[in-house]
C-alpha cells in the first residue's frame, strides 16, 4: 500500500447524501491518478455517518473506481463499528484504519484491547490513524512498538502530526507510514514514508500526482515547487473550523460539490468563501465564478 490515497470529501445536500456530487468526484479523482480512496475519517466527516450512509458511500465508490480501499471504521458505537468492518470486507477494502477511542483519554491498555478486538474482526491489515489534534491523544512509536509486541495486528500508522522526528520513528519500526499532514507529505516521502492520506487530494489531485511521481524519479526541485503550492492552499483554510473549507475548495476549484452534515459542523458564510476566492487568486489559481 503506497502512493496518494484521498482522504475522500463526503458531500450533503440538504441534509442528504449528495449521491450525484459523489459520484462525479470519485470519477474526477479516479482520472486525476490517485492511488486508492479513505473514506469516513476526518474529511469524511466520518464519526457523524449513520451505517446506511456509509454502505452508500462504498457503493459509490466501488461502483466507479477500480482503486485501493482503507476503511476508517471508528464509531462511537461498538456495533457500528463490526459493521462497517464488515462493509470493508463485503467491498473489497485493502486494509481498515481506526483512531484510538477518544473521548476519555486512553492509556495504554484501553489501545492494547480496543486495536486487540479490532484485530479479531478480520484478517484485514489494520492501520492506527493518529491525529492527536483532534483526538487529543498521540500514538507515539514507542506505544506502536509495544502494541505490536504484545502480539496486536498493526501494520502501519496514519500519521497526521505534521512531526517529521515522529514520522522516522514510525518509519524505523518497519511498518507501513502514510503521512496525513498536507503540509509535509514530501518531507514524509523523504524519510521513508510510503505515501500519502491526503484531504487536499480531493482539491489537487493533478498536483498531488506529478508530486509523487517527480519524487519516485527523483525531480526533487519540481516536487518541491507542487509540495509549496499544496502547502500554500492548505494555509488559506487554516483558520476555518471544521472540514467545509476542504469542500468549498472542491467546489471552487473543480466543481459543483455539496456541503457538511450539519448541524454537526456548519458551511461556510458566503463572506468566508470570498476570502477564500481572492486568497486562491492570490496564488495564481482561477477558482470558478
Amino acid at each position: 500500500m503506497e502512493g496518494i490515497f484521498v482522504a475522500l470529501a463526503i458531500p450533503f445536500k440538504n441534509g442528504r447524501l449528495d449521491v450525484e456530487s459523489l459520484v462525479r468526484h470519485v470519477e474526477s479523482l479516479t482520472k486525476a491518478g490517485v492511488d486508492g480512496f479513505y473514506p469516513f475519517g476526518t474529511t469524511s466527516q466520518g464519526p457523524y455517518l449513520t451505517i446506511d450512509e456509509r454502505r452508500e458511500v462504498l457503493e459509490v465508490i466501488m461502483s466507479h473506481t477500480n482503486k485501493q480501499l482503507i476503511v476508517h471504521v471508528f464509531s462511537f458505537d461498538w456495533g457500528d463499528v463490526v459493521e462497517t468492518v464488515r462493509l470493508a470486507e463485503r467491498f473489497g477494502a485493502v486494509a481498515i484504519s481506526s483512531i484510538p477511542p477518544i473521548y476519555y483519554k486512553p492509556d495504554y491498555e484501553t489501545l492494547r484491547r480496543y486495536y486487540s478486538k479490532l484485530s479479531e474482526l478480520t484478517k484485514l491489515p489494520i492501520f492506527i490513524y493518529n491525529i492527536p489534534q483532534n483526538t487529543g491523544f498521540n500514538v507515539t512509536p514507542d506505544l506502536v512498538a509495544r502494541l505490536i509486541s504484545d502480539g496486536v495486528r498493526i501494520v502501519g500508522v496514519k500519521d497526521s502530526t505534521g512531526d517529521i522526528t515522529q514520522i522516522m520513528g514510525h518509519v524505523r519500526l518497519g511498518i507501513t507510514v502514510l503521512n496525513g499532514a498536507d503540509s509535509t507529505i514530501l518531507p514524509a516521502l523523504m524519510v521513508g514514508a510510503k505515501g500519502c492520506i491526503s484531504a487536499m487530494a480531493n482539491v489537487l489531485p493533478e498536483v498531488m500526482r506529478e508530486m509523487f511521481d517527480d519524487f519516485k524519479a527523483g525531480k526533487l526541485q519540481s516536487a518541491v515547487e507542487r509540495q509549496d503550492l499544496i502547502a500554500r492552499v492548505r494555509e488559506l483554510i487554516r483558520d476555518y473550523p471544521g472540514v467545509d473549507a476542504y469542500y468549498k475548495l472542491v467546489h471552487l476549484l473543480r466543481y459543483d460539490f455539496g456541503t457538511v452534515k450539519e448541524p454537526y459542523l456548519r458551511p461556510l458564510s458566503d463572506e468566508e468563501v470570498q476570502k477564500l476566492r481572492d486568497g486562491l487568486v492570490r496564488l495564481g489559481l482561477k477558482p470558478r465564478l
